[in-house]
């Protein structure tokens, strides 16, 4: 009894001593040495074997690093890295890879040169990184168990100079809604944008802010926005100012507008006239002030064939406007007139006079020509 106890007690030792070598190595190496995460491995097998011989009880689970930042555009080429420290770890492993996946630094740090959890940790690798865009990711490490954490994505600026100043185009003179859009150019370089609005006799307290990522605001050549300011009647003036990752580029000069709550002016339609071989032509006609909103219709001699309304702001260019209809017109009825009207938040204006226009192509010549002399002696169903 007593022999079987001593043969206990010595393999208990014997066990505890194996275990307290296997720490110091693994403290005294670090992973590179042991030829990275492939030997890391194989040595936490070991090291879990020896924790089963010695029935000891197991550490909890080795938790993956929480990344703080870079994330987003960074105006350097060496970023910081900061993590969440993690109770546990021996070593942090930082991994950085390119816009094509590619592992452009991998580089370990001791956990005993960091603040311990729940502080957090900070590196700034002297590698410089060209421009263009990154992900990243942290791995805590110990002699039984690795975890690496969730992606980072960030971009190292890519602009080498600040923007220009924007050009603006619209609102301005009086428009009819409290709502506005507000549309102007979009400048080269510039990956963000910010709108100031002010009343006109305190053009320096602005009664609206806010800032915009290019890609929220860009259709194209111009960018538009339209915020919940709910202007009162009166006039008002706006800027934008540019930015991107190297600061802040510089306002743009003032424009002003006039919000009146008052219905809009009466449009006059352009084109369509006449003949034409469109099936889906352009229509124009003239701007009506404080317009807000323009209703376009279609008839042919005895039926509405196409209603459609479009942004006063999106299809305004100066005093004139122009949009192409979203749906060609039907090939069984080409002889058709139409006409415009604008509305705002104080209501519906007047609707404008009808413009007659003929599809050639598909048109029989008596057809036309019976159609025309209608319209003319005003004996068409359209104005009855």
């Amino acid at each position: 009894m007593i022999k079987g106890e001593l043969l206990h007690g010595l393999l208990a030792i014997a066990v505890a001593a194996w275990m307290l070598s296997l720490a110091a190595l693994c403290v005294a190496e670090t992973p590179q040495d042991m030829g990275g995460q492939e030997n890391c491995t194989g040595f936490g097998e070991i090291a879990a074997q020896v924790t089963s011989l010695s029935n000891a009880p197991s550490s909890p689970n080795l938790a993956s690093p929480d990344p703080i930042s870079p994330s987003g555009v960074v105006n350097t080429d060496k970023p910081t890295y900061t993590w969440k420290s993690v109770v546990g770890s021996i070593y942090y492993c930082l991994m950085v890879k390119d816009d094509q996946d590619k592992v452009v630094l991998k580089q370990w740090y001791d956990a005993s040169d960091f603040p311990a959890a729940p502080d957090s940790c900070s590196v700034t690798p002297s590698e410089a990184l060209t421009p263009g865009g990154y992900k990243w990711r942290i791995q805590s490490w110990n002699c039984v168990e690795h975890s690496w954490s969730q992606d980072m994505k960030f971009t190292v600026c890519e602009s080498t100079s600040l923007p220009s100043k924007a050009t603006l185009v619209s609102p301005k003179d009086i428009i009819g809604t409290k709502n506005p859009t507000f549309v102007w150019n979009a400048v080269t370089g510039s990956t963000r944008y910010c709108l100031k609005v002010a009343n006109a006799n305190k053009p320096n307290i602005p009664i609206f802010e806010a800032c915009y990522d290019a890609e929220e605001v860009l259709s194209g050549q111009t960018c538009t926005i339209s915020p919940k300011i709910d202007l009162v009647a009166g006039s008002y003036r706006w800027w934008i100012q540019t930015a991107n990752c190297k600061g802040e580029g510089p306002w743009s000069g003032f424009q002003s507008f006039k919000y009146m709550k008052k219905l809009p002016g009466r449009c006059n339609p352009l084109t369509p006239s006449g003949l034409t071989s469109s099936s889906q032509p352009i229509f124009t006609w003239t701007a009506a002030s404080a317009a807000k909103e323009y209703h376009i219709q279609v008839d042919n001699d005895t039926t509405n064939i196409m209603d459609t309304w479009c942004d006063a702001a999106e299809v305004t260019a100066g005093s004139r406007c122009s949009m192409l209809l979203p749906n060609a017109l039907p090939d069984d009825s080409s002889v058709y007139f139409w006409r415009i009207q604008a509305s705002n938040d104080a209501g519906k204006g007047g609707w404008s006079g009808y413009r007659y226009f003929e599809i050639v192509c598909p048109m029989k010549p008596k057809f036309r020509q019976k159609v025309r002399q209608e319209v003319v002696e005003g004996k068409s169903a359209l104005f009855h």
